[in-house]
């Protein structure tokens, strides 16, 4: 009887603490305002056991800049609500850090080791009722500036919209280069929106 209690344990345990791995497109943009697509990249959603509807939510290898990987970056601490008439869950969390693990040589561009943390300064997430299909968006710190992360949805990357300088909603600027700078200069700059949107915008 303790046998069969035992693997009844040890099966309710691995339940408990299965993860399933999603494998989507994923797009970062980097501080600097460039968009790197990716295709193929796995997010695995892990239940943490015992908590019922606690998660942890970890990108692997994971690129915020083009070409070079940096890792595992892992959010812990997410919690899911399920919607009764949808069947859609969403997944929020209060945890103001992600850590990276399975960290790799170039890493080290961003100043990132084993084990060491980046701010997280937005993350929420949704799973299909059919368990399907997993949408992620986060925002993150690293090498002091802002990284975007979207997983699982179709952005639109193109820079297409050309305005005048009567838009005063930009929270940063960029030159064509692709260098921050802080003030607009005349002729053509790249400033990003406060609602995420890059668009160029033309000072005479």
């Amino acid at each position: 009887m303790k046998k069969v209690l035992s693997i009844v344990f040890f099966l309710m345990t691995t339940l408990c603490t299965f993860g399933q791995v999603f494998t989507d497109d994923l797009h970062v943009t980097s501080g600097a305002g460039r968009t790197t697509d990716y295709t193929q990249k796995e997010v695995e959603l892990k239940r943490v056991a015992g908590s019922g509807s606690r998660y942890t939510v970890t990108f692997k290898k994971l690129a915020p800049m083009a070409y070079k990987t940096f890792g595992d970056f892992e959010i812990d601490g997410v919690m899911s609500t399920v919607d009764a008439e949808t069947g859609v869950t969403t997944f929020a969390t209060s945890a103001t850090e992600g850590k990276w693990v399975n960290v790799t040589p170039t890493a080290a561009i961003g100043g990132v080791t084993e084990g060491s943390k980046s701010t997280l300064t937005s993350f929420t997430a949704t799973l299909s009722a059919d368990k399907s299909k997993f949408v992620a968006e986060l925002n993150f710190m690293t090498m002091g500036s802002d990284v975007s992360v979207v997983f699982g949805k179709q952005i639109d990357t193109a820079i297409n919209t050309l305005t005048t300088a009567d838009d005063n909603t930009y929270v940063e600027i960029y030159n064509l280069g692709g260098v921050r700078i802080q003030h607009l200069q005349r002729g053509i700059n790249i400033v990003r929106t406060a609602n995420g949107k890059v668009k160029k915008l033309l000072v005479k």
